[in-house]
Formats: C-alpha cells, sequence, structure tokens
C-alpha cells in the first residue's frame, strides 16, 4: 500500500492476541486515544521529517484501516513521532 499526500501507513504498537504467563489468550487493547505505531510508508507531500521506521503517536478518534492490519493516518493526527536514531520530536518539530 502506497498513500499519497500528507497520508501515512502505519502499523500499530498494541493491540492483537497476548498470551498471559498463565497461558490465558486476550486481546490487548488501549483505553488510551493516542498509540503508538510503527511507520511503514509516507506520502509524498509530508510536510513534517517522518520518516519510514520512525515510531509516531497519534490520535485513534478516526481510524481509517488500511491493508493487512495497517492504519492509514493523515499528518494532522500524528502528535509526535521518534526517529530510530535521533530525540523524540513533536509535530511543531521542537525537541520535547
Amino acid at each position: 500500500m502506497r498513500p499519497i499526500g500528507k497520508w501515512i501507513v502505519a502499523k500499530a504498537k498494541i493491540g492483537g492476541e497476548k498470551t498471559s504467563e498463565a497461558g490465558i489468550i486476550y486481546q490487548e487493547k488501549s483505553k488510551s486515544k493516542i498509540i503508538p505505531a510503527e511507520v511503514i510508508s509516507v506520502g509524498d507531500k509530508l510536510t513534517e521529517d517522518i520518516k519510514v521506521g520512525d515510531i509516531i503517536w497519534w490520535e485513534v478518534t478516526k481510524i481509517k484501516d488500511g491493508y493487512q492490519g495497517n492504519h492509514l493516518v493523515h499528518q494532522d493526527r500524528v502528535h509526535s513521532w521518534k526517529d530510530k536514531k535521533k530525540q523524540p520530536r513533536t509535530s511543531r518539530g521542537c525537541r520535547p
């Protein structure tokens, strides 16, 4: 899947089936409205310095599902991100 414009394809780092130490299988859920996700691909008109492999924290009030469990996230829904080699950054480009 290849996004266009200011869209990002990201795989959520929370959710899915988990197994407890006792062997109980359960669905992991987040009560937070902001969750982490790994960037899979980015659109061609992104104005922020978000790259493939970065971890983003995005608002999940409006989820757009993509392909094979990936989510389609608009740049405006990203609250902050962390480069693999750099410090965390906010959507305004400032260091937290």
